[in-house]
């Protein structure tokens, strides 16, 4: 007897869904590789700058939280405001997003020799420039794209997996762009072009293949608006008044939002003087010290990447129940980290890196499967005020989350620079020793432990008191996705 096939449900997302929104992100993930150390180093040691470079860089690079506490919300503003048309209504700002960032960091790269002379001149261009990109990785918002394609958070999960997965091996490829800059200047006899040339080729390459992502994607739950109610400010600050699940989400963000940034912004410090230095000389083994930072580098990407292939089936074994799978993360993220500040009380943790590598893998691997029970939340959220208000203001009700997850990467790096200053660390830039008080030293690594392992722990348990009162229950879930798909546009809609 012959099987009956399976039939396709309508929420349901396949093959070309997932791999249009992994192509999407391909723009995003190269500029960000780009922006981030490689832009540094460009303008302090390539640009042909000199000291106007690394204060260039730098002012600019704190400047761009403070824009974007402002920046944000207005472009939460603009993308509410968007009209819908054949291609939906949060999907053409994807196709924005791809054309400024390619531009902004294109340009960035490209700064013409004639103009180096003149510190007002390259100023201006470079924070042009700069805000070109920021404006334009702004719209790439994932999760307004993937709540319009699906209602059913099991498929949700689905479009998640492909550009988090992606992203991370694009970071990957990020440690081989040094190399082959190089390679460039062996040919061209400027590192200033090679850059360029590298900047040029990626942001063609992967601006392509991003568009040709961008076709393949389909905005289906676009709700259909009162043509009368216009999107304002004043609905951002309303729905902090009135929005339950998004200020619950958003407190509850404020604390678990720096398990991640404190779990990499110290471990260098603590293998450094933990494991390779001798603190009665303050000499360091640099070879040893090299193994284990590349240790340290593969944990910022290999336990997330596995978290993330993990995290669907997990969400299985929750039998999709996104909440539970989200606090059951943070309960084992902030007990990885509670087991390393345990370690280094009891005299442990020092004495093998093992010890040390073990929490920490652990801590990452719960962080990477979150990504999918934590977007989940998000897109939840944004289908909520739609069902609360009949109104769609899913970029509005996104900004607050996506402006802490900026500024708190800045404020855990000022925390790590604070210690180290109270302490009055030196080192000599030839040998790599250490030249400061030795004295200090085993306090140090015990703060450093405090950052990597405590703290987080305390705001893991912190988030899981926060997030427990969330008001949406499976009864809740089932009418928010029955009152948006009775309220959807039936415009044709690409």
């Amino acid at each position: 007897m012959a099987k009956t096939p399976k039939v396709k449900g309508p929420e349901a997302v396949g093959f070309k869904e997932i791999f249009g929104v992994t192509a999407l992100s391909t723009n995003n993930g190269f500029a960000a590789i780009f922006m981030s150390t490689m832009f540094m180093t460009f303008m302090t040691d390539y640009a042909g700058l000199g000291k106007l470079g690394a204060t260039l860089a730098t002012v600019l690079l704190l400047a761009a939280r403070i824009i974007d506490a402002v920046d944000d919300p207005i472009q939460g503003f603009i993308m509410d405001r968007g009209k819908i048309g054949r291609h939906g209504k949060y999907k053409p700002f994807f196709m924005i997003s791809i054309i400024m960032t390619a531009i902004g960091v294109f340009f960035l790269y490209l700064m013409p020799s004639g103009i180096t002379g003149s510190a007002a001149v390259v100023t201006v261009w470079v924070i042009f420039f700069y805000l070109v990109y920021d404006i334009g990785a702004s719209f790439y918002n994932q999760n307004l794209l993937f709540r319009t394609m699906t209602n059913d958070p099991g498929e949700r999960s689905k479009l998640l997996i492909g550009p988090r997965v992606w992203v991370m091996i694009i970071g990957m490829m990020g440690s081989a762009m040094a190399a082959i800059a190089v390679t460039i200047q062996a040919s061209t006899g400027s590192y200033k072009t090679a850059y360029m040339i590298l900047a040029m080729v990626a942001m063609v390459v992967s601006s392509i293949i991003s568009v040709v992502g961008w076709f393949m994607v389909k905005e289906k739950h676009v709700v259909e608006q009162d043509p009368d109610d216009k999107v304002k400010f004043s609905d951002f600050f309303a729905l902090m008044r009135t929005n339950k699940p998004m200020m619950l989400n958003f407190f509850k963000c404020i604390a678990t939002g720096f398990i991640w940034t404190f779990l990499f912004a110290a471990p260098v410090y603590y293998v450094k003087y933990g494991y390779c230095a001798d603190l009665t000389t303050g000499e360091v083994n640099m070879a040893y010290f090299g193994t284990l930072s590349m240790v340290v580098s593969l944990m910022m990407l290999f336990p997330l990447l596995l978290g993330t292939v993990f995290a669907n089936p997990l969400l299985k074994a929750f039998k999709g129940d996104f909440l539970k799978m989200h606090i059951f993360d943070l309960a084992m993220q902030g007990g990885a980290g509670l087991l390393m500040f345990i370690l280094q009380i009891l005299g442990l943790l020092r004495t093998s890196p093992v010890f040390f590598f073990i929490p920490m893998f652990l801590m990452a691997f719960f962080v990477g499967i979150d990504f999918v029970p934590g977007s989940n939340l998000s897109m939840e959220i944004m289908d909520y005020t739609i069902y609360k208000t009949g109104k769609d203001r899913s970029a509005l009700t996104g900004v607050l989350e996506k402006f802490l997850e900026k500024a708190q990467n800045a404020v855990s790096t000022a925390i790590v620079g604070a210690v180290l200053i109270a302490i009055g660390y030196q080192v000599d830039s030839v040998t790599g020793n250490y030249v400061g008080d030795i004295a200090k030293m085993p306090t140090m690594l015990t703060w450093m432990v405090v950052i990597i392992g405590l703290v987080p722990a305390i705001l893991a348990f912190v988030g899981i008191m926060i997030i427990k009162d969330y008001p949406i229950d499976p009864a809740m879930r089932k009418d928010i996705h029955q009152f948006i798909s009775t309220h959807q546009t039936k415009k044709n809609v690409d």
